[in-house]
């Protein structure tokens, strides 16, 4: 029988992103602002997730009091009140390796995993920032990055293969003939091996720009059942809306390879899709 315990720890930090040998415009065309030598920070979030048996003894996969040691002193010591660059050792040792969280998040990975003896470290999940983080499996280079998106949008639950009593039967109050409205929270995860170059699975500008072009402006601000091409036949429910952004979405990442989206309709309720 296997556990699952996660525990939720936070660091201060800064960094930034430079290549020795390019000039400051070289990297500022790379980086952008990241690239300020000066450095940048953020309040860190980190999720460490150990799996295992419980033992028989006392009933715990591990004592938490353990587990909260361990990443007390092979992370938070090495990381909170730093600047990475400067002063953890992997990224000293190494002037290539960036400190972006794609490779902070691995380097967490490498400090704990010798440490842990009665569990086995199952994820590292890491926020930069609140619509920002990364996991990794220890899946050698392979890296999970997640950006949130929120945008607005009324609709109305109506189905044009049911009559309007049925409607109304099922969809009740979302049946209003004159829609209601969302604050839809989107994320987008992609998946990918990390660059060397740049440490990271996606540029996430890029990335920015087209959830703009090709999410953006077609649904923020919009009646989805009387504003777009993409509903007028068919239910706007957001099962079918979060399957109607996947194929809008997806063409547009490639060569990075699009893992998963979560829409979430309300605070209750989010619905994810893993394409086919």
């Amino acid at each position: 029988m296997c556990y699952y315990l996660t525990r939720r720890v936070e660091f201060e930090a800064a960094h930034y992103y430079r290549i020795p040998e390019l000039s400051d415009e070289e990297n500022y065309d790379l980086f952008g602002p990241m690239s300020n030598p000066n450095g940048h920070g953020h309040n860190y979030v980190l999720m460490v997730t150990v799996k295992g048996a419980a033992t028989a003894s006392d009933g715990m996969l591990i004592n938490i009091k353990d587990l909260d040691g361990i990443i007390r002193k092979r992370v938070v010591a090495e990381y909170d009140h730093k600047s990475i660059n400067l002063q953890h050792p992997a990224f000293i040792q190494d002037l290539y390796l960036q400190p972006t969280s794609e490779n902070i998040a691995i380097q967490i990975w490498q400090s704990l995993i010798p440490h842990l003896q009665n569990a086995k470290l199952h994820l590292v999940h890491l926020y930069e920032e609140s619509a920002l983080s990364v996991e990794y499996y220890g899946e050698g280079q392979m890296v999970y990055l997640t950006k949130m998106y929120e945008f607005s949008a009324s609709h109305r639950l109506h189905s044009i293969a049911l009559t309007d009593e049925e409607n109304k039967e099922i969809f009740g109050k979302c049946n209003n003939p004159y829609g209601h409205g969302h604050n839809y929270v989107l994320e987008v995860t992609v998946k990918g091996e990390v660059n060397p170059k740049t440490g990271m699975v996606a540029d996430i500008d890029l990335l920015d720009q087209m959830i703009e072009k090709q999410v953006f402006s077609r649904f923020d601000h919009r009646h989805l059942n009387l504003d777009t091409v993409e509903f007028e036949k068919v239910n706007p429910t957001s099962e079918n809306f979060v399957r109607v952004l996947w194929e809008i979405v997806e063409p547009h990442l490639k060569p990075v390879a699009l893992h998963r989206l979560r829409l979430q309709e309300t605070p209750k309720s989010y619905f994810d899709y893993y394409g086919n």
